[in-house]
């Protein structure tokens, strides 16, 4: 990892699965791709995913805070803050959900 690593604690670090379930995301700060800001983010759980769920079709806006304030661990009110950042940050955040693909065979 990069310096953002060293925003965070080794009890941090360990507290969040270890540098295994973190990564760290690039969110363009302008339009023009020219400056970025990098976020350390933990891979969304299982009960992040579950909170997201169950406001997805109720309240998107708030399903997305959910994921946003569930994983993202550094730079976090900046994200919060604009909206473009947020955006991306989400997007980000939905690639990083572990699901793999499954085979199916006949009974």
């Amino acid at each position: 990892m990069n310096e953002n690593k060293f925003k965070l604690s080794a009890e941090e670090i360990e507290k969040h699965g270890g540098e295994t379930n973190l990564r760290v995301i690039e969110l363009p700060k302008d339009d023009n791709n020219t400056e970025f800001l990098e976020v350390t983010v933990k891979i969304p759980s299982r009960q992040v995913i579950g909170q997201y769920m169950k406001f997805q079709n109720v309240n998107p806006l708030k399903a997305q805070e959910i994921l946003v304030k569930g994983c993202v661990l550094t730079n976090k009110d900046t994200v919060l803050a604009d909206d473009a950042l947020f955006f991306t940050t989400v997007s980000s955040l939905a690639e990083l959900i572990p699901i793999r693909e499954g085979r199916l065979k006949k009974f």
